[in-house]
């Protein structure tokens, strides 16, 4: 559990990073290479890699069968919707960190998912 966290966190902190650099000015975080960049960047890792992995499989949970038929129904499309509201949850909660828009943060939560399975597959954060 523990590893799983920490692929998913060290995954997000490299895929924010990038996706800053890509959308800059529109993903904006403190001044690159500070001591509070370095701060902000690793707690929004650790937040997101939280909601990620322990908040959004208990609202899938707790929602039961709604969830698998509207997971089914929608080809899974739902599943990234979730992966959308909680990259928008965890900019929202972590001071220092401004998304410019909607569009933004799509292409910010399609980046943090694309390396996030690559940085699973690297570093081992899935059992097969």
């Amino acid at each position: 559990m523990i590893r799983r966290f920490l692929v998913r966190w060290s995954s997000n902190v490299v895929a924010v990073m990038i996706a800053e650099i890509l959308m800059f000015p529109n993903i904006k975080l403190p001044e690159t290479g500070s001591s509070e960049y370095w701060s902000t960047l690793a707690g929004f890792g650790a937040l997101l890699a939280c909601l990620t992995l322990y908040v959004r499989p208990m609202v899938y949970k707790i929602m039961g069968p709604v969830t698998c038929l509207v997971m089914v129904a929608t080809l899974g499309a739902a599943h990234f919707v979730s992966s959308i509201a909680l990259f928008w949850l965890a900019g929202r909660f972590v001071d220092g960190v401004e998304i410019g828009g909607f569009v933004y943060v799509l292409q910010g939560a399609i980046v943090v998912g694309v390396i996030g399975v690559l940085g699973s597959l690297i570093l081992g954060g899935r059992r097969g």
